[in-house]
């Protein structure tokens, strides 16, 4: 299993309900990680599937809002990323609506969304820390 930990040190913002939501976004991902490898099947891939798209929406609108009032650096580059989540996941959803889910579809989900959550915490919504 791939199980991401929440690191307050090298993860926290500084802002409290963006590190809660990222809790949840981990809490989310390490559900959908134990369910692949314990073979749960489809119902489960597409309850996860719809819950990154609707707190997609919500976190990242919730967030660009406080990197912007804070003039944080990273606003932009943020905007960019959160974009292009969006379309990973629309992407997802539009092949798995037309041509099943499949365990190598949920696999690839997977890793990319622990790439992803890794990546962007650690490089970009933690420069919200020097606003």
């Amino acid at each position: 299993m791939a199980k991401i930990n929440w690191n307050p040190t090298q993860m926290s913002t500084g802002e409290p309900e963006v590190d809660a939501q990222h809790q949840e976004w981990i809490r989310r991902y390490n559900q959908f990680d134990e369910a692949i490898h314990q073979g749960m099947g489809v119902e489960t891939a597409k309850s996860t599937l719809n819950f990154f798209i609707a707190y997609a929406d919500v976190h990242f609108r919730f967030e660009e809002a406080v990197m912007e009032e804070r003039h944080c650096p990273a606003a932009k580059a943020n905007k960019a990323a959160h974009e292009d989540m969006r379309e990973i996941l629309a992407g997802f959803k539009e092949y798995a609506d037309k041509h099943g889910y499949s365990m190598s579809e949920m696999l690839r989900l997977k890793f990319q969304m622990q790439e992803w959550l890794i990546k962007h915490i650690l490089t970009i919504d933690i420069q919200l820390r020097n606003t």
